[in-house]
């Protein structure tokens, strides 16, 4: 014969495991979807902002070898002016060879790169780099430095008039953005162009405008 049951002994509560096991199956579930989703995320990449009209000048630096040059392109522009002027009308508007020979020995640059007289007869400015010539390097956030040149030369702009230009080599973005970073934090406007590995930094007549973004 069946054991009967005696009276007041406690009942098994089958619906309460069954909650548990409920719950505890749902809670795996959810914690393995979540592994699998932080593991297979596809990564959001900001958008470049688009270009606008600006009406303030721009100041331009390069970013190369991940590294970051400040042309200081005003200062060239003197530099250029000062040595025309002391060149006759005939030199000026002779042929290359005599123009060359006129200003040879008389460099034009700065800390960072020298300007190609073979171009100034055309009426264009272009840059070579100095050999062993440092810039301002990336890493450790060193371009939001406050007693880093990066920022020194920022100091000495006008945000309200002027804003940063970026020439990036395709080998340096992790410096262009930075530096964009850099500049945004202090309040300025920035534009960028791509430049390819070996070509030169020129500044004529009638080149494009780096617009702000």
């Amino acid at each position: 014969m069946p054991k009967r049951k005696k009276k007041g002994e406690p009942e098994m509560l089958i619906v309460s495991f069954c909650d548990i096991v409920t719950i505890t199956t749902a809670a795996m579930f959810f914690a393995m979807l979540i592994t699998v989703q932080e593991a297979v995320k596809i990564p959001v990449f900001k958008p470049t902002p688009r270009a606008k009209l600006t009406n303030k000048t721009p100041v331009f630096f390069e970013c190369r070898a991940n590294e970051v040059y400040y042309l200081d392109k005003d200062g060239l522009d003197t530099q250029v002016s000062k040595l025309l002027s002391t060149l006759s009308p005939n030199v000026r508007g002779g042929d290359v060879q005599n123009f060359l020979k006129v200003i040879q020995g008389q460099e034009v640059g700065n800390e960072y790169y020298k300007v190609n007289p073979t171009y100034l007869l055309a009426a264009v400015m272009a840059l070579d780099p100095r050999p062993g010539a440092q810039g301002e390097s990336w890493e450790g956030d060193a371009l939001e430095q406050p007693n880093g040149k990066f920022q020194m030369i920022l100091r000495q702009l006008d945000k309200n008039t002027q804003y940063i230009a970026f020439l990036v080599r395709d080998d340096s973005f992790n410096a262009f953005r930075h530096g964009r970073r850099a500049a945004f934090h202090s309040g300025f406007e920035t534009g960028w162009e791509l430049l390819g590995e070996d070509e030169p930094i020129k500044f004529g007549q009638g080149g494009a405008q780096i617009l702000a973004q």
